[in-house]
């Protein structure tokens, strides 16, 4: 197949596009790549390189010349692939993303998706309530294909460290968790009653004291694992809101693939897992007693995290590409079938 990307530049990309495609093009798939770029700020739109593919794969939101050239490529016979991760019409009040993305502007960003979403010989999500999503507006063929850690990911290195370190991986909109599960008033407790214990996040800053607590706002992909290859849990709290149900349990990947044991909240992609997948789930009023009891065993943290480990290896793209071939190849044969 001759394989035509483009795409809305975010860093779930790795995932969704980047990842999978790097792996059709192993596969011996031609792939066209018409978004460049190393991040949001420099990716630009080259939509003219659509031109003469199989199929055309698109992610999430796409500009107005993107869309045209997409129609140009499927009356030229092309098949069309959407794919999306993100229900921004459940987006929480307390998302920094809210005044541009949420509200009845999200209405309108989710009418615009549903149009393209329409056109599509197949449409691709995440997960299967965001899949219902669109299947409920009338979208008529919809899959389901999970977030896959990148190859090799789980063959990460620990890091040493001295003390103990809580980290949690949290973009800005997980500021709607703060209000509803108590983890600041959680963290401060524990930082109190253990002296060699630390609190690291990524994305989201909370207001803890500094000396004990670190924060960086971005970190490039490739260097995540830098990051939770040194913590000795990993935590994903997540309230009980419409947004969260559609997310993905990709977080727990990237914990599981440094090693790291983690707990999370027993909401949307998490339910069901556990001990298994290297971790324990966590109701809102539970998150002290079970961070204690990892902080004050060691032993238990390196059993987890070998199982994390393992189930980490069972997770990868190469593991999985073969569906993504095969939806590229079913929208093939879809477009084939319809009336000119």
């Amino acid at each position: 197949m001759r394989i035509g990307a483009i795409f809305e530049w975010k860093v779930n990309a790795h995932y969704r596009v980047l990842g999978p495609l790097a792996e059709l093009e192993r596969r011996g798939h031609e792939v066209v790549y018409a978004t460049d770029g190393l991040n949001e700020q420099e990716a630009r739109s080259h939509p003219e390189r659509l031109r003469g593919c199989d199929v055309i794969y698109g992610y999430r939101a796409l500009e107005l010349a993107d869309q045209r050239a997409v129609a140009e490529a499927v009356k030229a016979g092309a098949a069309f692939v959407w794919d999306t991760d993100d229900d921004l019409s459940s987006l929480p009040k307390e998302s920094p993303f809210y005044r541009r993305t949420g509200g009845l502007n999200a209405q309108r960003l989710f009418a615009a998706t549903l149009r393209i979403a329409r056109a599509a010989d197949v449409v691709t999500t995440s997960t299967e309530p965001l899949a219902e999503r669109y299947r409920s507006e009338g979208v008529e063929r919809t899959e389901v294909l999970g977030n896959y850690l990148q190859r090799g990911a789980a063959r990460a290195r620990r890091r040493k460290h001295d003390g103990i370190v809580i980290g949690w991986t949290a973009g800005l909109e997980h500021a709607a968790e703060l209000p509803r599960i108590p983890i600041v008033k959680t963290l401060e407790r524990l930082l109190d009653a253990h002296d060699t214990l630390r609190v690291a996040t990524l994305g989201l800053a909370l207001d803890l004291p500094r000396d004990r607590c670190s924060h960086q706002y971005t970190v490039p992909f490739e260097r995540l694992q830098e990051h939770t290859g040194a913590w000795d849990v990993g935590i994903a709290p997540l309230a009980d809101i419409p947004f969260n149900r559609t997310r993905s349990n990709v977080k727990l990947k990237e914990y599981a693939s440094s090693g790291t044991p983690w707990l999370a909240s027993p909401i949307g992609p998490y339910a069901g897992m556990g001990e298994a997948q290297g971790g324990r789930l966590v109701d809102d009023d539970g998150w002290f007693d079970a961070l204690d009891d990892l902080i004050g065993h060691r032993f238990a943290r390196r059993r987890l995290g070998r199982k994390a480990r393992a189930w980490a290896k069972t997770q990868t793209i190469d593991g999985a590409v073969g569906r993504w071939e095969a939806v590229l190849e079913e929208a093939i044969e879809r477009r084939r079938a319809r009336p000119a």
